[in-house]
């Protein structure tokens, strides 16, 4: 997982390498700088073989996800940006479970801390791709069946998940709205955990008491997944332009 994550920060890093390379031989390229105020809405997905082989249970695939925050990006020239995002998630998994008395829904609420490092290529017509790394934090656990039942520990369930987890982004999209200062975009973006999204190897979270599957399935790797439409409103605050000293200075829209 580290040297995926290093890869990746350092392919950003040789683009941003080659941009300024190639800008000094064709002259000074003007670096934009924007904020972008973002949400998104779609579906997240708990990749575990265990349940989906299961055949008492029944996986939902599709489960509420959003997100909202903002981005901080720099342009290099008209395509090329790199920017960071800072986004408030949510999502959630559901299961219908079948304990050969009756079939009960049990459901999984999580929030997060997402953090992005991305880089876009943007063509002349407004259409975009973008990839890099997420990092999450996990902020909160929490789980509820539909029947009045609980034999989990509510206030230590988020004991059982990894605090952080790293995931690879990648989506595209078009601006819907474009001028020089302010772009409207709408992307559909997916992000895939590399790493096990479950902490404690004994924690199952299909084994509530009531149905009690062998404990042993749970130890197959949970991944999350997610694809969310996403919005964002970009605007162009300002602009980096280098001086013909060679000296390059920060200048803001009035």
């Amino acid at each position: 997982m580290k040297k995926i994550t290093i890869l990746i920060l350092l392919l950003l890093f040789t683009s941003v390498i080659y941009s300024q390379k190639r800008s000094k031989k064709r002259g000074s390229v003007v670096k934009w700088l924007s904020l972008e105020l973002k949400g998104g809405y779609g579906n997240s997905i708990l990749l575990n073989t265990a349940p989906i082989l299961d055949e008492n249970v029944t996986v939902d695939f599709i489960n509420t996800a959003y997100s909202y925050g903002g981005r901080f990006g720099i342009t290099y020239g008209n395509n090329l940006s790199l920017s960071l995002e800072a986004l408030s998630s949510a999502f959630s998994q559901n299961y219908d479970i079948n304990d050969e008395t009756n079939v009960y829904l049990k459901t999984q609420e999580f929030k997060s801390l997402d953090i992005l490092a991305l880089i876009r290529y943007t063509s002349d017509y407004g259409f975009y791709f973008e990839a890099g790394p997420k990092f999450s934090t996990l902020k909160s656990a929490s789980v509820k069946n539909s029947e009045i039942f609980n034999f989990t520990n509510e206030n230590n369930y988020i004991d059982n998940f990894s605090e952080k987890y790293t995931s690879i982004a990648a989506g595209m999209g078009f601006a819907i709205f474009r001028t020089d200062r302010l772009n409207v975009n709408l992307g559909l973006r997916g992000s895939y955990a590399i790493t096990d999204f479950i902490k404690n190897a004994d924690f199952y979270a299909l084994n509530d008491g009531v149905y009690r599957p062998d404990i042993s399935s749970g130890t197959t790797p949970t991944n999350h997944l997610s694809v969310k439409f996403m919005l964002g409103i970009n605007y162009f605050f300002g602009f980096w332009g280098d001086a013909s000293c060679g000296r390059g200075r920060i200048m803001f829209f009035q």
